[in-house]
């Protein structure tokens, strides 16, 4: 049988994350450019369902099942520490000042509101040797980023950092500094082919 990039597994490094603040509101004021921030690393994505069980009067000799929630387990997403890039530790600290009312309720310059929360979109990409040329399928654009044909698509909803950390500093060491932002969220939502990935894209 042929091998063929349709039937190859999937890569894990070579992917693309997106956050997404509400348009128009305070928060992707503040967070202005996080949409185009690249990242080393994404971990965490699972779900699991509650089991809910109960026995039957007079038919108890085993316990019957049923489904109750879901838990979504938080999110790590790691990157390096670059200069003037501050939008994983602004998102954070905005938390405060939605928490303290600083940012009020209703702000009159803002038509999204000042919701905390954020959708993020992760798209997994070809290989560039499957593709034969380093750009994103059915773009022309020369600024199209060059990513490959896309294969997996990722959508967390209703996102907001839990946790905020910085690697440890070291003068015996030429180590790069790394930044890790975890999320929680409410969900998930996965895409295997293309046009099941664009629909998801546009989804609230």
């Amino acid at each position: 049988m042929a091998r063929s990039a349709a039937t190859d597994p999937v890569r894990n490094f070579k992917f693309q994350v997106t956050i997404q603040p509400t348009a128009n509101s305070t928060l992707a004021t503040v967070l202005n450019g996080i949409g185009d921030l690249g990242f080393a690393a994404m971990t965490g994505v699972s779900v699991q369902h509650q089991m809910v069980g109960y026995r039957e009067g007079g038919m108890n000799t085993h316990t019957h099942k049923l489904v109750g929630q879901s838990d979504f387990g938080p999110i790590t997403f790691s990157r390096g520490v670059i200069a003037e890039q501050s939008h994983l530790w602004k998102w954070s600290e905005f938390l405060h000042s939605w928490n303290t009312a600083t940012v009020g309720g209703s702000d009159s310059t803002s038509t999204g509101g000042n919701d905390y929360r954020c959708n993020i979109m992760v798209k997994v990409f070809d290989h560039p040797h499957s593709v034969g040329t380093y750009q994103e399928s059915g773009t022309t654009s020369s600024a199209a980023n060059n990513l490959g044909k896309v294969r997996l698509g990722i959508k967390l909803f209703d996102c907001w950092p839990g946790a905020y950390t910085l690697s440890d500093l070291s003068a015996g060491d030429s180590g790069i500094i790394v930044q890790q932002l975890t999320v929680h969220h409410e969900g998930f939502k996965l895409a295997w082919n293309a046009t099941d990935i664009s629909n998801l894209e546009a989804l609230n």
